[in-house]
């Protein structure tokens, strides 16, 4: 009978791995955590920046990884952002809008499990001012795509 209930006890102790295994792995970004996403192009590489409701960021870009302080009337303009924005995948995007071949990126912004549309395509109000937030929160950081040529890539999101 020990025996039985040892191997029922590993046994759902697997089990229950597995299940944690399977589940979304973007829930390790907590839900009240904004970010900004940038791909790069073919010519440089892109970022990524977290940032949460007191203005501490964490990012990445082709210079490594940092971390710094955003004004709190960024942040709080970003969050104001974002939930007005919402939900950020019905966000427009510009409609024929052109970007370069090799120097184009696209910038995406996503909050609680939302992720918008390409903002550097704003199609409205929403998502132009949520661009400007990510430029302004990038800028601030000192973040910025890097050329190929001289950064590494982005390492892969452990999440």
């Amino acid at each position: 009978m020990k025996q039985l209930v040892s191997q029922s006890l590993v046994g759902m102790a697997g089990a229950t791995f597995l299940v944690c295994l399977s589940q979304p792995l973007m829930a390790l970004v907590p839900n009240n955590v904004g970010v900004i996403l940038n791909s790069g192009s073919t010519n440089t590489i892109g970022y990524r920046i977290y940032v949460s409701p007191k203005g501490e960021a964490n990012y990445v870009d082709g210079n490594g990884s940092g971390k710094g302080k955003l004004p709190e009337k960024l942040t709080n303009r970003f969050f104001r952002d974002l939930k007005a924005a919402e939900p950020l995948s019905d966000l427009p995007v510009k409609p024929n809008c052109v970007k370069s071949t090799s120097f184009g990126t696209t910038t995406t912004v996503s909050l609680g499990g939302q992720q918008s549309t390409d903002i550097s395509c704003p199609g409205n109000a929403k998502a132009r001012r949520l661009d400007n937030d990510a430029i302004a929160i990038a800028k601030a950081l000192k973040v910025t795509n890097v050329p190929n040529s001289k950064g590494k890539p982005l390492p892969p999101q452990n999440f």
